[in-house]
């Protein structure tokens, strides 16, 4: 398999940030073999392949969100859209999604998230969180290193602060957990998603 491009410089640009965090997933993805498959993952009720399929679907969400196209109706997990190539499935999707993100005038772009209107940025902040979550876990589950960055797990966290309140009522995202004082940027972000990396 070819080696995903080298990552973007990371910074205030969150159609780039987002791509940086595709980057990593996918440097994780290939990395994972058929007998990987059915491990069970930190996400409570995902095997690998769950879990892939979900970043899979989240990426192809975001050309229909900056089309303005509406997205399906439930956003169920199905394992068989990752076919019998699952990079190859991952990699098209995630280049359509970085085609949409990286249009002009993307991230000032008015989109119709399921939150509720919010700039185009707010969609590359979303993917780039989920990205890094999800590398995480997809690592631990098949023991290898992730491979964060820490300027980009800070990012995170500067996006998602402002939301803890949010964070701990949602559903979506597992109850934070705090981590210890001492914590880099990559152990407290996975604890605000309700990982305990530093264990």
């Amino acid at each position: 398999m070819n080696e995903p491009a080298e990552l973007p410089e990371l910074g205030a640009d969150p159609a780039e940030d987002a791509v940086a965090s595709m980057a990593i997933f996918g440097r994780v993805l290939m990395q994972v073999d058929d007998e990987h498959l059915e491990l069970e993952t930190p996400c409570e009720g995902w095997d690998v392949q769950a879990l892939i399929s979900h970043v899979v679907l989240g990426d192809a969400a975001v050309p229909l969100l900056f089309n303005g196209d509406p997205l399906p109706g439930t956003m169920t997990i199905d394992t068989s859209i990752l076919g019998p190539n699952p990079v190859a499935t991952w990699r098209g999707t995630a280049l359509a999604a970085i085609e949409s993100l990286r249009t002009p005038g993307a991230m000032e772009q008015t989109v119709q998230h399921p939150i509720g209107e919010r700039p185009g940025a707010v969609v590359a902040r979303f993917r780039m969180v989920d990205q890094l979550g999800h590398a995480w876990d997809l690592a631990t589950a098949i023991g290898v290193e992730a491979e964060i960055p820490e300027a980009l797990a800070e990012a995170a966290l500067d996006f998602l602060y402002p939301m803890m309140d949010q964070l701990r009522e949602s559903q979506v995202f597992a109850a934070p957990i705090a981590p210890p004082d001492d914590s880099t940027a990559v152990v407290r972000l996975m604890g605000l998603l309700g990982r305990k990396a530093w264990a």
